[in-house]
């Protein structure tokens, strides 16, 4: 018995148990299998989620083709972007849809200019898309035909597309198709109600007997580019177009026409811009964009203009008439443009489009002379100066008497001459001038030469 309780209480001593050691490595593998099979049932029910909401956005689409396959009125399926929730997830529903006509190139509308087959059918584009631990979508694509002939046999259509200045479509602007009024042919009266545009940009008329016709675009603060043949060249809010129909074909009128950018034209010498001085009376701006110029605009007056996103540059005058107002064209001996350059205007957060022009100070002649007039002139040969092809003279009146005055006039070569108002009749200043040429302040871009004073926009870069 006693030889019992000794081998007991010996196996008591030595029974150490589990090191800490063994027991952190017991817990880690534990982690990491049960770190496995959470990975494992997460990605299965990730799976399951994407399978079930592409399932889901699959149906959308096919119900937003359903409905265009079912419509009465294709003219009604338009472009479009709703959303919905299921099942608590959000889905954006995009579609896009474009008429297609049986010959010719088609646009957003059915046809891009000229004359193309009659509207055969419509493609319509949805595109699904939803959020769920990333961006995700379902595209799907469909051809839908009219039921029967868009226009009748013998007649034509005319299509009006109007596109803002991002390309997407002008909805809303109100439509008028009439006999041209020039050669209209056989065209006569478009009876039914022609629609506006729609979502995206699109009018049409139908049943049209052939001829020439005049198409007008009109709706409020909105403005064209300059680019439909009734009014080439020249902005205007009621832009107009000629089409010709022919019997079954498609005849497009489009317009770049979009809502008016107001600027208010200024006369500024970018050199001085802190020292006032004192303009003509009847100051203009011309506004170019590219190789285009548009005006010229009175200063001091809002003007509307098409809201092209790289601005215009701003030119005193007209450089049509008279290269010199522009500083890009005066050159270098190497043929390269100058400053002050015309920056594309109006800057961001305001309506100024400042044109570049030269200050200068002046003293009139008599004592009693309060009246200026500048009259370009050649330039003198090797000056850099481009010219002007037609004269062009400024005005200068109620200045003060036996002083200097600072005034502002494009660049260019000019002649002076001083005066007094004998009267106004009628808006007709009648100045009695001095024989004698005014006193002008030589400078920076000013030199004075016998009877002419050149204001050159060149500087030392």
């Amino acid at each position: 018995m006693l030889r019992i309780t000794t081998l007991l209480r010996r196996a008591r001593e030595q029974d150490e148990g589990l090191s800490i050691v063994e027991v952190l490595v017991a817990m880690t593998v534990f982690a990491m299998i049960a770190a496995g099979v959470a990975m494992g049932i997460a990605s299965s029910l990730y799976l399951a989620q994407t399978s079930r909401s592409r399932e889901v956005a699959i149906n959308l689409a096919q119900d937003a083709i359903d409905r265009a396959r079912t419509s009465t009125n294709l003219f009604s399926v338009v472009d479009d972007t709703s959303t919905q929730t299921v099942g608590g997830l959000r889905y954006t529903v995009k579609q896009t849809a474009r008429w297609v006509p049986r010959s010719g190139s088609p646009n957003a509308c059915g046809a891009t200019g000229g004359n193309g087959g009659p509207l055969a059918y419509k493609r319509v584009a949805l595109t699904v898309s939803w959020s769920a631990g990333g961006g995700q979508s379902v595209s799907m694509n469909s051809m839908v035909a009219p039921t029967s002939s868009v226009t009748a046999a013998n007649l034509g259509t005319i299509i009006v597309s109007a596109s803002l200045v991002d390309g997407s479509g002008n909805a809303g602007a109100s439509v008028a198709i009439g006999p041209a009024a020039s050669n209209p042919g056989t065209a006569a009266a478009i009876t039914s109600t022609i629609p506006r545009t729609d979502a995206t940009g699109c009018s049409y008329a139908l049943n049209v007997k052939p001829g020439r016709y005049d198409v007008k675009l009109t709706k409020a603060d909105n403005i064209d580019d300059g680019t439909s043949s009734g009014s080439l060249g020249a902005q205007t809010t009621t832009p107009s177009t000629t089409v010709t129909v022919q019997a079954n074909q498609t005849s497009a009128a489009n317009f770049n026409f979009d809502t008016a950018l107001d600027v208010v034209p200024q006369w500024a010498d970018p050199n001085a811009s802190a020292r006032p001085f004192t303009t003509p009376t009847s100051t203009t701006v011309s506004l170019r964009r590219k190789s285009a110029d548009y005006g010229p605009f009175p200063t001091g007056a809002t003007t509307q203009v098409f809201p092209y996103t790289d601005g215009y540059k701003a030119v005193a005058g007209e450089p049509a008439k008279c290269l010199s107002v522009d500083p890009e064209n005066w050159t270098t001996a190497n043929g390269t443009a100058v400053a002050p350059r015309n920056q594309p205007q109006p800057a961001s957060g305001t309506n100024a489009v400042k044109a570049p022009v030269q200050t200068v100070t002046v003293k009139l002649n008599g004592k009693a002379d309060n009246s200026l007039r500048a009259t370009s002139v050649a330039p003198t040969a090797g000056s850099g100066d481009p010219g002007c092809a037609t004269t062009t003279t400024y005005t200068f009146t109620n200045l003060p008497t036996n002083g200097n005055v600072t005034i502002a006039l494009p660049y260019g070569t000019w002649s002076l001459q001083s005066g007094t108002v004998v009267s106004v009749l009628n808006g007709l200043v009648n100045i009695t001038f001095s024989s004698t040429t005014p006193s002008v302040t030589s400078g920076t871009g000013i030199t004075v030469t016998a009877g002419k004073v050149l204001l050159d926009p060149r500087r030392t870069p």
